[in-house]
């Protein structure tokens, strides 16, 4: 019965643009004039467990593709072939090239066949072989090889095991296994390999004797001494790849291939101990977990109404039940977890290319890169880092000219690093350019029109790099110059109840600071009460809380203002935002929300204390809100609003004299 493999090929998908990431990796970071050898054969195994693959899911011109590109590869880790730049930028296409065919083939698109075919003659031509030589332009093998082997050490699943290692020295086809006796099979096929024949032979004698092997070069007139495969008349071999083992589950049977040093190199990006389990199953997973988390708070609110004498046991079991609830909880939230290396990964090709086309030399450190965080935050974070290091890298560092009359080394520096503080996650990207000019700044927003002040603050002038549309640069190119990028972030990371800073010197440098929620599904925040309903705010935008004075609010232009320590906060009633009944004249309390130095003043009855709330989606089960980020359950079964901090910040500053909130486009 034959096998159906379309069921492992979601697998294939997903471990092929493991490979290509780890190629891209390994690409960047090798040093072209001394390429060690470990390097050179994980670049190389990376293409081979690709073409292996595709191999055996039907995949042909991935297949074909990715043999040459293997082919000129061999040379170079053989050393046959120096390694250059220019071949590097190829090898660096062709894995594109690979990424986007693999797309194409899990969304059931058409590949660009022309695309790869040209690439594949750039390979061809980089690796200086002859286009008789390349595969596909002769009809037959260059090696026809027969081996007899003991059907006691080698059954059929064996000799599958047998082809990959083979297939690593070429293109394997026309292959055949036929019984010669009881205890003998006779395993028959064709080879395409840059090889001569004694060390051809010298391979295969570690498979089996010596006179067990009989290796046919076309051209020679010597005939094997075991039938093969009968002659295709097409000439149209194929490929035999038994690598689909590694996609098919436990409960099926098949060899598996040796570990090779390349594998090894391989490691760090599929864990063995690990296995894949489908998103949603997690997710689905995490919201039972927070199901149960809002029924121990439920059963330890109702539990608080009993006499603690009479219904000890009862106390106690709740307390072990909500430490183990805790724990499961934490748990479950680390396996969404995964290191932002994922995200980091892409930045050393992005800073090598965009360094390339702009002309300048730049020195990219990554640090932190196994700090974890939720996939979600993580999925969500990639546009915003990848903006953030474009404009480090076009707007802040200099070219070598530049940094030299400045009295600066040629080569620019960006570091961009992850840390854990709290409960959240720091991001920063900082280079040693230029800095940013906040006379030119001010200017260009004047000129755009914008009402910017001169006495406006660092932080305040700092900011309108984020506007929408705002951009210092000369002319627009196709990297920058038409103010979305910027923008792009700022907005990113606020729907990831998240924040950004800007610190920067002129001459100097600058240094973007992202800080995140480390996971989407719990939250932090400090339950108010605004005319008998509860609200939870972002305990990460709560500065502080005052009960002020009649002397400490002032009215200015007819909004009202709260006078903190020489400082004028705009103050926002929340019962006014909601139409809820407003509270009397001088009662409540002002919380004090701080976003990216913009600051409210929340009025609010009462604070009733910090807790840990399990998020749920407003939009995904009614509809999006302003000024609301979610919703969760209480531990009396009621439903309490997540209010969104940036929102009210951003209202509050709309009709402030500085008119902030405008440039932001809320």
């Amino acid at each position: 019965m034959a096998l159906d493999l379309s069921r492992f090929a979601k697998a294939f998908f997903e471990e092929a643009h493991e490979h290509v990431a780890a190629l891209e990796a390994l690409l960047v970071a090798v040093d072209i004039d001394q390429p060690d050898d470990e390097t050179l054969n994980a670049i190389f195994r990376a293409v081979h467990s690709v073409k292996g693959g595709a191999a055996a899911f039907g995949h042909r011109d991935l297949a074909e593709f990715t043999h040459d590109f293997e082919s000129i590869l061999d040379r170079v880790r053989k050393g046959k072939l120096a390694l250059t730049k220019p071949m590097v930028d190829i090898f660096l296409k062709a894995g594109d090239a690979i990424g986007e065919h693999v797309d194409a083939l899990s969304q059931d698109r058409q590949p660009d066949l022309d695309g790869m075919s040209r690439l594949r003659q750039m390979l061809v031509d980089v690796g200086n072989v002859t286009a008789g030589a390349a595969h596909g332009s002769s009809s037959a093998p260059r090696f026809q090889i027969v081996l007899r082997l003991d059907r006691a050490q080698f059954s059929d699943d064996a000799i599958d095991a047998l082809t990959e290692d083979i297939a690593g020295l070429g293109r394997v086809s026309a292959q055949d296994v036929r019984e010669l006796d009881a205890h003998t099979v006779a395993f028959s096929f064709g080879l395409d390999a840059e090889i001569d024949a004694d060390e051809l032979r010298e391979s295969l004698e570690f498979l089996a004797a010596a006179d067990a092997v009989n290796i046919t070069c076309r051209g020679d007139d010597a005939t094997p001494t075991v039938a093969t495969i009968a002659d295709d008349p097409d000439g149209d071999f194929g490929f035999f790849a038994p690598s689909a083992a590694a996609y098919l589950p436990s409960e099926v049977s098949m060899s598996t291939p040796q570990t090779s040093d390349a594998d090894i190199q391989l490691s760090s990006l599929v864990d063995a101990t690990s296995i894949r389990v489908n998103v949603v199953k997690v997710d689905q997973l995490i919201n039972l977990v927070g199901e149960l988390v809002i029924a121990e708070a439920m059963v330890a609110q109702a539990a608080l109404t009993l006499d603690t004498g009479q219904h000890t046991l009862l106390t106690s079991g709740l307390a072990q039940l909500s430490r183990n609830t805790r724990n499961l909880q934490d748990a479950v939230l680390a396996i969404r977890m995964m290191p932002i290396s994922f995200v980091f990964s892409r930045l050393p090709r992005l800073t090598r290319d965009l360094a390339d086309r702009l002309g300048k030399e730049i020195e990219l450190e990554l640090q932190g890169e196994d700090t974890e965080l939720d996939k979600s935050v993580i999925e969500k974070i990639a546009d915003p880092l990848t903006h953030l290091v474009r404009n480090a890298l076009d707007h802040g560092i200099e070219t070598p000219a530049q940094r030299v009359a400045a009295g600066k080394p040629r080569c620019g520096h960006l570091i961009v690093s992850a840390a854990h503080s709290g409960g959240s996650i720091v991001i920063t990207v900082t280079d040693d350019g230029a800095g940013l000019n906040r006379e030119k700044l001010i200017a260009k927003a004047r000129e755009v029109g914008l009402d910017a002040s001169d006495h406006w603050t660092d932080a305040d002038v700092w900011r309108l790099i984020f506007t929408p549309g705002f951009s210092t640069a000369a002319a627009v190119t196709d990297v920058s110059g038409r103010g979305v990028g910027m923008d792009v972030v700022w907005r990113n990371v606020h729907a990831l109840g998240g924040k950004i800073d800007i610190d920067s010197t002129w001459g100097v440098g600058t240094t973007m600071t992202i800080r995140l929620p480390l996971t989407l599904a719990i939250l932090d925040g400090m339950s108010v009460t605004v005319s008998g309903e509860t609200y939870i705010l972002p305990l990460a935008h709560i500065a502080h809380s005052v009960q002020p004075l009649p002397g400490d609010i002032k009215t200015v232009n007819g909004a009202k203002v709260l006078l903190v320590r020489d400082e004028y906060i705009p103050i926002t009633s929340l019962a006014e935002l909601f139409n809820l009944p407003a509270a009397p004249e001088g009662a409540g309390i002002l919380v004090i929300l701080d976003m990216d130095n913009m600051r409210t003043a929340l009025q609010v009855d009462e604070l009733l204390g910090q807790m840990q709330v399990v998020l749920k989606s407003l939009e995904a089960n009614y509809r999006r809100v302003k000024g609301v980020s979610g919703a969760t359950i209480l531990a009396d079964g009621r439903v309490a609003l997540i209010l969104d901090a940036a929102y009210l910040v951003s209202v509050a500053h709309s009709n402030s004299i500085e008119n902030v909130g405008d440039k932001y486009g809320v």
